[in-house]
Formats: structure tokens, sequence, C-alpha cells
């Protein structure tokens, strides 16, 4: 039977604009930052503070932003963040304080922070455990892709305007998704009324056999593996972030170019990066059977990046081109986060998914705290790719932890049940 898609070209699709559009307001501060540190009179790790105060809100709403989407439903948390980060985003535009920006910084990622968690209801509503990976990959491709299109963009309109009119018309979008989304998106196959019937069966009998179906939250802040995978996700993050809101300020430095050269230089890396995380997701659904481990699909991406990073250290900004090439190989494997998502939530009950992936992101997150402030510290007389390669470091430990110790965990395997799905889809709706 040929089952129609619209999980795909509707949900999935929407909830990637979401994605999309969150990432271009949380990360256009790192084009706007080398105007912003001239026009402020900033330090580098004054500077450092400032692009980290967004993770200081997006950490504290993790976990509470999946225990509401699993009161009032996702939807609705989600609809509301999207206007308030957008709200956010745009008063940015408005201010040139620096108390006031630290303070904007933080409402956006405290309003940002609900998303993810709630987003992972989703995923786990509508999508198999074989095809859970490729639907989060496809979402979390919004973050490079953001960079692709933020990066020549942003710097466009800051020749051409100037920083403030960038946050002011980028903030604008947020609000629009936002209101899209809560017309064509719902929280279950059983709500959707423009549903086919095939396709809402096709979903209701292939429901998740990778999770339990009853559970306590409790469970999960009890589950050692749900704080080895926030560790590991700490480490990650804080290279992630780091790389990418310095990784314009770094470029500048090493091709003494304009913003607008900077901002087309800056998007390569991230175009690579869309290449490995479609290709190693691809292969973590097409290898991970019936609750298999897929802790290789994200060792192996993660081990890579990192060596790159270290290695890009040492060549002491004498080549563009060959510095640029050790950043594309970091960007390749930096982002393949789908794998690592479908194994978090194949670790939790189904009822307990959005709070226990809060969890592990609000801990994890702590790492873009952590990211931007230490090279912004380790930058010598502000030379940003002085302190690249502990970046690197961070990465190539949390791969490690990837490939020993949660590649031994093993996946509990449940029969679905009618009775038990139908307790399942009344959690969720309650």
């Amino acid at each position: 039977m040929n089952i129609p898609k619209a999980r795909w070209y509707r949900i999935c699709l929407t909830i990637f604009f979401i994605y999309l559009i969150q990432n271009i307001d949380r990360n256009n501060i790192s084009m706007a930052i080398p105007s912003m540190i001239e026009k402020l009179n900033l330090s580098a790790t004054v500077a450092g503070i400032l692009l980290s105060a967004f993770f200081w809100g997006y950490v504290i709403t993790q976990t509470p932003g999946g225990l509401l989407a699993a009161k009032y439903t996702a939807k609705r948390v989600i609809v509301t963040s999207c206007i308030l980060v957008g709200s956010g985003a745009i008063l940015t535009g408005f201010v040139t304080n620096y108390n006031v920006l630290l303070f904007l910084r933080f409402f956006v990622g405290l309003a940002e922070g609900m998303v993810w968690p709630s987003l992972a209801l989703l995923f786990v509503n509508w999508f198999p455990d074989e095809e859970r990976a490729r639907a989060i990959n496809l979402v979390q491709m919004g973050l490079p892709l953001s960079a692709v299109i933020l990066a020549p963009l942003s710097g466009w309109m800051i020749s051409t305007w100037d920083y403030q009119f960038m946050f002011i018309a980028q903030g604008i979008p947020a609000i629009i998704i936002g209101l899209i989304f809560a017309f064509v998106v719902f929280d279950t196959p059983s709500q959707d009324k423009y549903l086919s019937r095939e396709e809402r069966d096709y979903l209701e009998n292939n429901r998740s056999t990778t999770v339990k179906e009853e559970g306590s939250f409790k469970e999960v802040i009890t589950n050692p593996r749900v704080w080895i995978f926030a560790f590991g996700w700490f480490l990650w993050v804080s290279g992630m972030y780091g790389f990418g809101l310095w990784l314009p300020s770094l470029i500048g430095q090493l091709s003494s170019q304009g913003i607008g050269a900077v901002g087309l230089l800056t998007a390569i890396p991230y175009v690579f990066s869309i290449v490995g995380m479609t290709f190693f997701s691809s292969l973590s659904d097409k290898y991970t059977k019936s609750g298999q481990n897929r802790s290789w699909f994200v060792a192996i991406p993660l081990l890579l990046s990192g060596s790159a990073l270290i290695l890009q250290h040492f060549t002491n900004g004498s080549s563009l081109f060959l510095s640029l090439l050790f950043l594309v190989i970091t960007a390749v494997g930096l982002y393949v986060t789908g794998p690592f998502w479908a194994l978090v939530m194949t670790c939790v009950p189904r009822n307990q998914s959005g709070a226990a992936v809060g969890l592990v992101n609000a801990v994890g997150n702590l790492g873009g705290i952590v990211g931007p402030i230490v090279i912004g510290i380790a930058a010598v007389g502000n030379e940003i790719s002085s302190g690249f390669y502990i970046l690197g470091i961070s990465m190539v430990l949390s791969g490690l932890i990837f490939c020993t110790i949660t590649r031994k965990f093993k996946i509990e395997v449940a029969e679905k049940e009618e009775s038990s799905l139908n307790h399942v889809s009344k959690s969720i709706g309650s």
C-alpha cells in the first residue's frame, strides 16, 4: 500500500520552518557582534558573555517546557514560544544599552527553550521508530541551513543598513510562522482533521515499540542513562555553539574582509554540514532496526569534527584555504544530532519523552553558556582562533562517551498492545 506522506510535507516541514526561523533569531547576533563590539566598545570577554546570554534563559525552560507540553499540548506551547521569540528579537533592534541587551537575549532564550522538548512529543506521536532519526534530522537541518541563509543575508543587511535593522527584520517571521503552525499542525494523528484515513491507520499501527508505555518523571530524573546523555550533550553543545557564534568573527580575522565577504565565507562550512547530517542520519535509520543502538552514528561525526578543530588550531591562520578546509570538516560532523535525539527518545517512557528531552537539553545547553565565554576568555589579544582548540577537545571527549559508554546501552523493546496504545493516547492528549 502506498501510504500518503502528509506527516512529512505538512507536519515535519512546518516544524522545520519553526526551527529554522528560531535558529536565525538565536544566532543572528553572531553576525552582529563585530559591529556591536565596535559600536558599544566591548571586549572579547564581555562580548562572549553577551553571546551566551541567550542560553541562560534557554536552559531554564527546557524541562518546564516539556512538562507544559504534556499538560497543555505541544501545539499551544510552540505557538506561544514563536510569538514571544519574535517579539523579543524585534525589541533587540531598538536597544543599545548593554544590560538591556543582556536581558532581551535572556528573554528570547526563555521563550525558545520551550520549543525543542515540545517538539519531542510531536516526533514520538507522528513518526515511527524507523523514520524518527530522519524526521529529527530534517528539522535540525534548520540549524546549519539557518547559518547558510543568515550569514550572507545578515551581512548584506548590516552593510546596507545596520545590525539593529537586521534584528527587527529577522524577528517578524517568527511571529508569522507561529500563527501558521497554529492552523496546520496537530498534536496527534487522531486530532488531525486533514489527515487521510490510510495514513492515520498506518501511524496508529506503527507506534514506537522501543519505549515503555508507562512511567513517571521520577524514573526519568533517576535514570543514569539520561544524565550520561546530558553530559555528552553538554560537551557537544559547548563546541557547537562556541564554534557557531564565534565563526564569523574568526573568519573576519583570518580573511581581513568586510562584513559582506565574511557572510559568504561563513556560509561555506554550513553547506557541507547539511551533507554530513543527511548522510549520517540516513545511515542511522538504515542500520538501526528494532532497538539497536545508534551510538556509533553519533560518536564518529563528533570524533571527526573535534579532531579537525584541534588540527585547525595548529595552522595558526597561515592559510585561509587550509583553515577553511578544517572548519568545513568540523561542520560536517558537528550538527549530526538526529541519531542522538532518536537514541535519547528510546530510553524513556513515551508520556515523559518531552520532559526527558528537556532535561537532557537543559543540562547540555549549559554548554551554550560555557563555549562562547571560554573562547572570549581564551582569545589572546582578541585573536579568536587562539581558543578554538578547546572546543575540539570538548567534542572529542563527547565522542568518546558515545563510542564507549552509551554504545553498551540495551534498548528495551516493548510489545505493541492496543490497550497500551489507547492509554498513551489519552496520556498525551490530557
